[in-house]
């Protein structure tokens, strides 16, 4: 447009001395300009165009390929759920058949250990050397205690517990007796609570002066807690603050008192 305007601005200059033929000439460089200027912007607008277009198409295609891969993120997820569900079912059916055989298991030991000890005692007199028997010599008290401990810190309790069976069958005068029946008591705690409270009542009624005796009532009144029964576990602790005050529970006792009002 600048110069188009100045093509004229100098036309009208030249105009008043110009002859015809000098017009004619500027009229047409004047058109033949204008011309190239409109094809110049037509060819730009045509490109800008073009340009637009493939934009446009990029766009497209980036979207679409998003589009193609958040499917494919989402299949593989459903796929790979499916995978993760079906492997949790079978390791949980894996578990519960492996609890189940270790239940079954662990509920016949302690029906034959309870049938053996249930059964009537064999009369014999006590002494402090080992036993004879139809299997060979019987352990001496001490040495069947020691094997019994050590059996429950393995949890090896039905090893445990056939050897102080074998301690209460083969010596029932023992002063080892009471401990037989504590230790009776602390093997049954998680398997079979009934019975755990049954040996140490024992130990605590028929043996009243062993160093048991305020263990197993404080091993009661922890049973009776965890049963929900505060009152008969304040009984038990109360025992021993009545009647066991040099013994090891007696603090501890204290402490389960004021904790449990």
């Amino acid at each position: 447009m600048r110069a188009g305007h100045a093509a004229v601005c100098l036309f009208a200059g030249v105009a008043a001395c110009a002859t015809p033929g000098q017009v004619r000439r500027v009229e047409t460089q004047v058109a033949a300009a204008d011309h190239d200027r409109a094809r110049s912007d037509s060819a730009q607008r045509a490109e800008l165009a073009r340009i637009q277009i493939m934009q446009r198409q990029n766009i497209d295609s980036i979207n679409t390929l998003v589009r193609q891969l958040n499917e494919a993120i989402q299949r593989t997820s459903r796929d790979n759920a499916s995978n993760f569900e079906d492997l949790r079912q079978r390791l949980y059916q894996v578990a519960t058949l492996a609890n189940t055989t270790v239940a079954r298991v662990n509920k016949l030991s302690n029906q034959v250990d309870l049938a053996v000890s249930s059964g009537p005692p064999v009369q014999t007199p006590a002494d402090t050397t080992g036993r004879s028997s139809s299997s060979g010599i019987v352990p001496q008290p001490d040495v069947l205690i020691e094997h019994a401990r050590r059996a429950m810190d393995g949890l090896a309790y039905p090893s445990a517990r056939r050897s102080l069976n074998q301690l209460l069958t083969t010596y029932p005068q023992s002063p080892l007796v009471a401990d037989a029946l504590y230790y009776l008591g602390y093997s049954f705690e998680r398997e079979a609570p009934d019975s755990s409270r049954a040996y140490y009542n024992r130990a605590w009624n028929s043996y009243p002066q062993a160093d048991k005796a305020p263990t197993a009532l404080y091993k009661l009144g922890n049973l009776e807690l965890q049963a929900g029964n505060i009152a008969a576990a304040r009984k038990y602790w109360q025992q021993i603050v009545k009647d066991y005050k040099q013994s090891l529970e007696y603090e501890s006792a204290q402490t389960r008192l004021r904790e449990n009002p």
